[in-house]
């Protein structure tokens, strides 16, 4: 790995956490009004969400929580598993939703699938099947009969 690639990386990671800190503070004090959606679909949307009184403050800790871990790098897998499902939502509602073929959203998945495959290693415990089954050396008297 070039000196090159890993301060992009780092680079990155640090602008992807900014996002997400902004977003997230917007989530939950309002500061800036992001601009308003183009369908009736996007509306209704955006509707849901707001209607549902606890989404938006929900996602504003989340995100904020994920930005930081992101920029100091403590626990950046979790981080990127937190945000894995609102970066499919970002990009379904602009692709689908709002009809846009290209835009933040396909760069903002695309980062998030780099930043992703970098934290790979983190995450192969997740995703490997055990070796061997564990056996307990005694039998626990919660086990089930059948």
């Amino acid at each position: 790995m070039t000196r090159l690639y890993r301060y992009s990386t780092h680079t990155v990671r640090t602008l992807f956490g900014a996002l997400f800190i902004f977003s997230g503070l917007n989530h939950i004090f309002g500061f800036w009004q992001p601009p308003a959606p183009h369908t009736n679909a996007g509306h209704a949307f955006i509707a849901g969400i707001g209607a549902s009184g606890f989404i938006m403050p929900l996602l504003g800790v989340l995100f904020t929580y994920a930005g930081v871990a992101l920029i100091a790098h403590r626990m950046a897998a979790l981080a990127l598993l937190l945000l894995a499902a609102p970066v499919v939502v970002i990009f379904g509602y602009h692709f689908v939703t709002e009809g846009e073929l290209f835009g933040i959203h396909v760069i903002l998945l695309a980062i998030y699938l780099w930043l992703a495959w970098e934290e790979r290693a983190a995450w192969s415990a997740l995703f490997a099947a055990d070796a061997k089954p564990t056996t307990p050396a005694e039998p626990s008297p919660l086990t089930p009969a059948f």
